[in-house]
């Protein structure tokens, strides 16, 4: 019996359009009520994920909310810290540094806003996709004196893809990786939504094998690989899909949730 789902927010249980289907929506509200406890898991900041939670279940703190790829791990209503593992000051002066050498746009984040030095023209759809506010700061590592959640590279893919490779190089205490095509996520060298669903899982003494994770992209593949059941969507790219140990018919627009929830729960 499995009595926790960790779910992907971006592309798994939302549509690509950033719509949330009605389907995904009722299989979560009827595992809820089963007593499984949900896990939003995101590259998203807290507050992100909070109002999309927010659409679904009512908030309380026995569900709970993953964020920055793993870097946070809070309960949903209140947002009471459980875990935290940040990309330190100094690596955001070297990323920052290179990111302004090169011509790259980069965001850092603090509380419920992200900064960045400019602003382009991602800047406003990024935050309005997200929820989020931003604030321009003229030096991103002065303005983070005890680091970053994650920094965030937003650009082509073949440019960032080059530059993963150089930034590896240039930092080993941070882990790069691609959350969507055009977004390169940074974060701290330990950190992924695996490792931080496994530290959970424990909080709650939850067995990991009583423990499913649903996904579709790279950012996602250690948490399939660490839950009891790993489930790809029907378009997961090829990271999560080989991670996983079933990959559905269905894709988030087309209700993947409500397929876990008939195939895995019974429901």
């Amino acid at each position: 019996m499995y009595r926790l789902i960790a779910t992907d927010i971006d592309d798994t249980l939302l549509a690509p359009n950033g719509s949330l289907p009605e389907a995904n929506r009722a299989a979560l509200r009827s595992l809820h009520n089963a007593g499984v406890a949900i896990v939003f898991c995101s590259g998203r900041a807290d507050i992100s994920i909070q109002a999309i939670a927010s659409s679904i279940l009512p908030l309380v703190d026995d569900e709970y909310l993953i964020s920055f790829n793993g870097a946070r791990v809070v309960t949903a209503a209140t947002r009471r810290l459980l875990s935290r593992q940040y990309v330190a000051r100094d690596s955001v002066s070297r990323i920052a540094a290179y990111a302004s050498e090169n011509g790259l746009y980069l965001q850092g984040y603090r509380g419920d806003e992200f900064l960045a030095e400019y602003e382009t023209k991602a800047t406003k759809p990024y935050a309005e996709a997200t929820k989020t506010t931003y604030r321009i700061v003229e030096d991103m590592a002065r303005a983070l004196p005890e680091g970053s959640p994650k920094l965030l590279l937003i650009g082509d893919h073949e440019i960032l893809a080059e530059h993963r490779v150089k930034l590896a190089a240039l930092d080993d205490s941070v882990r790069l990786v691609f959350s969507k095509p055009h977004y390169l996520e940074i974060v701290a060298a330990d950190v992924n939504k695996g490792s931080a669903l496994i530290r959970l899982a424990a909080q709650l003494g939850i067995p990991i094998e009583e423990t499913v994770a649903v996904g579709d992209a790279a950012n996602d593949a250690e948490m399939l690989r660490a839950a009891g059941l790993g489930i790809a969507v029907a378009n997961a790219r090829r990271e999560a899909r080989e991670a996983a140990q079933v990959v559905l018919e269905t894709d988030a627009k087309d209700g993947a949730m409500a397929e876990v929830a008939r195939r895995f729960f019974g429901e």
